[in-house]
């Protein structure tokens, strides 16, 4: 028997804690969401009756300590995970998956991988787990004027939270900034702690990822044209393989690399 009857969209501010909210809010009224929508994405909210969520951290944290109870913290991370893939319809995915678990037996139903959304979930943190491997090795610094070291990005899947702890223990002894240009968001390190921050204005040329002339060092072009000679030297000619290229570098990746980029 359902006992989620009215049907509704809600609304939310697009962070893990408010999504946990709406759950929260939509058990406590038995109201069945026909759509859930981060107010971030700034997508447009269809017709129908509207529930707009503000994030409260008591009732995300007693969903998130219902979530553990029923699996256990790994699982609350791959639900993490698959949050960020960004995809609005990975809202839908993660309210059935969260209903489930919450009206079957503990420790039964989240290891359940011939359960279509059970499945679906985990294929989607997989899905974002890699794009931040292949992240790792794909990113540029460069460096500013004032000694810090920025690269932009534009992944399919909101992975710069993912990546601020990899490149923290790698680069532990200088200020760095990794930015979401598709987001408009990014994470910065300051030698001590990682801050989210954005920018009024475009600090990155939209085209190249390259820092504003004004803000650049003066030996980063010098290093951007030894990543291009670089590249040139090691691409043998008579030994290429587009097709192997772009299955370890897929193409959507190039965008910001200096080493594909020559304008």
């Amino acid at each position: 028997m359902n006992l989620f009857q009215k049907n509704c969209i809600f609304t939310y501010d697009g962070t893990l804690e408010g999504f946990f909210t709406v759950v929260f809010r939509a058990f406590q009224g038995k109201l069945e969401p026909s759509a859930i929508i981060s107010r971030r994405a700034g997508s447009q909210i269809p017709l129908g009756d509207i529930i707009y969520v503000e994030t409260s951290d008591e009732e995300a944290n007693r969903v998130k300590k219902g979530l553990i109870e029923r699996s256990d913290q790994k699982n609350l991370r791959l639900v993490h995970v698959a949050f960020l893939s960004g995809q609005q319809e990975t809202d839908m995915l993660l309210w059935r998956y969260m209903k489930k678990l919450f009206n079957t037996t503990p420790g039964e139903y989240y290891r359940n991988m011939l359960d279509e959304d059970v499945y679906e979930l985990v294929q989607t943190a997989r899905r974002v787990k890699r794009e931040v491997h292949r992240f790792q090795g794909f990113i540029r610094f460069q460096e500013t004027k004032d000694n810090m070291y920025a690269a932009a990005i534009d992944p399919d899947n909101d992975i710069v939270r993912l990546l601020a702890p990899h490149f923290k223990g790698r680069y532990p002894d200088r200020q760095w900034l990794i930015y979401d240009m598709r987001r408009k968001y990014g994470i910065w390190f300051d030698l001590q702690s990682l801050h989210e921050v954005t920018f009024d204005e475009n600090a990155f040329d939209l085209h190249t990822g390259y820092i504003r002339q004004q803000a650049r060092a003066i030996n980063e072009d010098y290093y951007k044209t030894l990543w291009q000679h670089y590249y040139d030297a090691i691409n043998i000619i008579e030994r290429k393989n587009h097709r192997q290229m772009k299955a370890f570098m897929p193409k959507r990746y190039w965008k910001y690399l200096p080493e594909k980029n020559k304008r």
